[in-house]
């Protein structure tokens, strides 16, 4: 079994090395910046990034993607997501757990 400190060593993993994120409107991808990224009280990991105005108007993100420093895609996942032309913007979280099997 795995020690307390190798679990932790691979959650750091994630928020170390994860440091931007892409969502897709249409056929285009935007990359953000990650705003977050931290161990939870309860062990999880939680990436977060915003989808704010770059794209004008109403817009549906069909699709949310982690990437580490090297460029290297982590993680995607299909989305709907509708955002009104009114609103700010959307925080949009990714949360993993880690467990050993």
């Amino acid at each position: 079994m795995l020690t307390s400190t190798a679990m932790t060593a691979l959650k750091n993993c994630f928020t170390d090395n994860i440091v931007s994120a892409k969502y897709k409107v249409g056929s285009t991808y935007y990359q953000v910046p990650i705003q977050s990224a931290e161990i939870l009280s309860d062990g999880r990991v939680a990436i977060m990034f915003l989808i704010d105005h770059t794209v004008a108007g109403d817009i549906t993100i069909t699709e949310v993607q982690l990437y580490d420093r090297n460029g290297a895609l982590w993680a995607s996942k299909t989305e709907s997501i509708t955002r009104k032309a009114m609103q700010e913007g959307i925080l949009y979280r990714f949360v993993f757990t880690i467990t050993e099997n």
